[in-house]
């Protein structure tokens, strides 16, 4: 994963991404369909940055929530909100390669985490460590970089995100871009095939998964011109990918 210091630099203007991003309407809505009722159950939000998806599951009724992100600006910043709204919801530093077992989840919620992973290997270990804390039947919704994205088919920098470079890189892509808010500060991810999900997944136990593209909302329709998606359907830069163990 990327070093803890460059998390921290794009964490404000991750957090404005967040508010103004076309594409995080269609995001918000596949991980929450995805996830289903919460309501009495234990919820684990890996990479969750300033805990958005974990603080909707806890006010959905979730039982116990858990976030854990590399970036301690962003766990700050979490912990910050949920004082102030006197959350009941904990939330932890760290890395998803390093944490181990910290309890057994109902649920677990890795949007934008799999994408950080430096090799195939990492990208195993990484669903691993996600099995590791789920109960038997426990579900995992992924968010991540759509294996079949081509970076220049399709104008989908108004979505939020501009894609600048995409270069081959060990048995999959590397590319760099930056949000479209704030000063350009560039990261780095990564990009693996279906099939180095499906592999690492099966490694790590799951029983079932299915890839589940961007779900558009009516709300999400309704804010934007009628032609304003075509490039986001034609080539589009997420998926989601619900787990079973």
């Amino acid at each position: 994963m990327e070093k803890q210091h460059d998390y921290n630099a794009i964490g404000t203007i991750y957090e404005e991404f967040n508010r103004t991003s076309p594409a995080r309407l269609a995001e918000v809505a596949t991980v929450e369909q995805l996830l289903g009722d919460v309501n009495g159950k234990s919820v684990l939000d890996l990479a969750c940055g300033y805990g958005f998806f974990g603080r909707r599951a806890y006010e959905q009724g979730a039982a116990k929530v858990v976030g854990v992100d590399i970036s301690e600006s962003m766990v700050n910043q979490a912990k910050d909100i949920s004082r102030q709204q006197k959350e009941d919801i904990e939330f932890r530093v760290g890395d998803v390669l390093e944490m181990g077992v910290i309890g057994q989840f109902d649920r677990a919620i890795a949007a934008f985490l799999f994408n950080y992973s430096r090799s195939v290997q990492e990208l195993e270990q990484m669903f691993q460590a996600v099995a590791d804390n789920l109960k038997p039947d426990g579900r995992l919704v992924a968010y991540t970089v759509n294996p079949d994205f081509q970076l220049g088919k399709e104008d989908v920098a108004k979505y939020g995100l501009k894609v600048l470079t995409e270069e081959p890189y060990q048995e999959g892509f590397r590319h760099t871009a930056h949000f479209n808010v704030g000063p350009p500060i560039r990261f780095t991810y990564h990009r693996w095939s279906k099939e180095h999900y499906e592999a690492a997944l099966a490694k790590a136990g799951f029983r079932s998964f299915r890839w589940q593209m961007s779900l558009l909302t009516q709300q999400a329709l309704d804010a934007y011109s009628p032609d304003f998606w075509e490039d986001y359907k034609k080539n589009c830069p997420q998926i989601s990918l619900l787990c079973e163990r």
